[in-house]
Order: C-alpha cells, then sequence, then structure tokens
C-alpha cells in the first residue's frame, strides 16, 4: 500500500550558529500536500536536523496520518530514531522523546536517503535561514500564487474556545487537541505541548522549562476535570411545605 511519505532537513550556519528547518508531506500520488520553512534561530546542525523533524511531525499529528515513511539524510537523527544508535546527548534526547511522543498510537518508519533525495527539504531549510533575517520562529510556507498549493490550515488565524488572551498583552494562545494531553498552540507559531509529561517545543520551555503554552494547556485540562467532577444542579418544581411553628 502506497502511504505519504514525510521529508525534512535542518541546516545551521556556524554550529551552533542561525539555522532553519524544512519539511514536506507527499501524498500517496506524489503530489505536495504541505511543506514549511522555519527559521530557529541559534542551534547546531544536529539540533537543526532534530527540530525539522518535529516541525513534520506536528502537522502529521495535526492532520491524523496514522502512517508515515520519514525521509531524511541526516544519518544521525535517522538511526536515532530507529533505535540502532545510542543519544548521548541531553539535549538531542529531549528532542527525540517529543518527536516519539507525537507519533504515538502511529505507524511511522524512518529511512535514511542521501542528500540529492532530499533537495526539497533542502531549499526549504535554506529559505528558511536566508529569511531569518525577518524574524526567528516564524514559519512560513509557499503561496498559492507561487506554488498552486492552497495554504495550510495551521497557518490561518483561528478563533476556538481553547483561545486565551497572553497576559503579557501578546498574541493569544490558541490550543487545538490532538490527543489525550497532547495539543498544538497555535499563534505566529506552532509548537507541540504535552501536559502528562510537562513539555512544549517552544524555545522558551527549552530554556527555562516552563512556557505560557503549557500553563493554558495545564489551565485548560484542570477547568475541563473540575468540571467533570462537578454534579449537576438538581431543580426542584413546585410548592415547598414550610414547617409551621
Amino acid at each position: 500500500m502506497v502511504v505519504c511519505k514525510g521529508y525534512f532537513d535542518g541546516a545551521s550556519r556556524g554550529n551552533p550558529g542561525p539555522a532553519g528547518a524544512g519539511a514536506w508531506i507527499e501524498g500517496p500520488d506524489g503530489n505536495c500536500l504541505w511543506e514549511a520553512a522555519c527559521p530557529l534561530g541559534v542551534r547546531t546542525n544536529n539540533e537543526a536536523e532534530y527540530e525539522a523533524l518535529l516541525l513534520l511531525l506536528e502537522e502529521v499529528a495535526r492532520r491524523g496520518l496514522k502512517e508515515l515513511l520519514v525521509l531524511g539524510d541526516s544519518r544521525l537523527v535517522i538511526c536515532q530514531m530507529q533505535g540502532v544508535w545510542k543519544i548521548r546527548e541531553e539535549r538531542l534526547r529531549e528532542l527525540a522523546d517529543r518527536a516519539r511522543r507525537l507519533v504515538r498510537g502511529r505507524f511511522v518508519r524512518y529511512e535514511w536517503i542521501p542528500r540529492e533525495r532530499n533537495a526539497r527539504a533542502d531549499r526549504l531549510s535554506n529559505r528558511a535561514l536566508d529569511e531569518s533575517g525577518g524574524g526567528a520562529g516564524k514559519t512560513s510556507s509557499v503561496s498559492p500564487e507561487k506554488s498552486g498549493l492552497a495554504v495550510p490550515e495551521w497557518l490561518e488565524p483561528l478563533e476556538s474556545p481553547g483561545e486565551k488572551p497572553a497576559a503579557d498583552g501578546g498574541e493569544p494562545v490558541v490550543l487545538e487537541s490532538v490527543e489525550p494531553h497532547i495539543y498544538l498552540a497555535r499563534g505566529s507559531e506552532t509548537y507541540a505541548v504535552d501536559t502528562l509529561h510537562r513539555a512544549c517545543t517552544c524555545r522558551g520551555f527549552l530554556f527555562r522549562k516552563a512556557c505560557r503554552h503549557l500553563r493554558v494547556a495545564l489551565e485548560r485540562e484542570a477547568a475541563e476535570t473540575r468540571a467533570a467532577a462537578t454534579p449537576p444542579e438538581i431543580s426542584v418544581s413546585g410548592d415547598v411545605e414550610t414547617p409551621s411553628r
């Protein structure tokens, strides 16, 4: 059976230095279903590769794809995700754990390919590097006018019950539940939030181990738990007899 294929590539100029991530999904018919380029700020080459993989898997989770062949030219990332190589760096282990959580319950295979077969993802990661001067972390996709592709829904502004204004006056956190305890926090950037393991893929969490995306998601789950535990009000109709003195 022909399944979707996901390609990813990360690039860093400096190691560590300015970095970018690119990823795209090829449908069973060979057409591009989605692609994105995301400046990452300062990263090592391996961090950029892993974050490119996360960029891809977040979209896979959003689309609800159950089966995927993941292709990349980073032998380190592919072999570590296959379980063939051990992950010795703590920073990379955290990123790999997030990737595994995103594909939980899905059939995902990883395969290494040479760079020449990963040209499209490579172009996207380098485009992200070129755009990094415009502000790190802003994911871009090809416009319909230039590519003929529809603008991905995750780049469009959303209004939902999960929206909560930022306390600091910034953009609101819009949460989309993709599976139990896993959310996508949408805004000018999209991040994966895992409330079970209290983690988020945003840069703020990576450095501080805390962020407003995770806080809002935890508050939402706490409110839902309280609502589920609250017994329904019982309305009493009719006259109530008042005892005589």
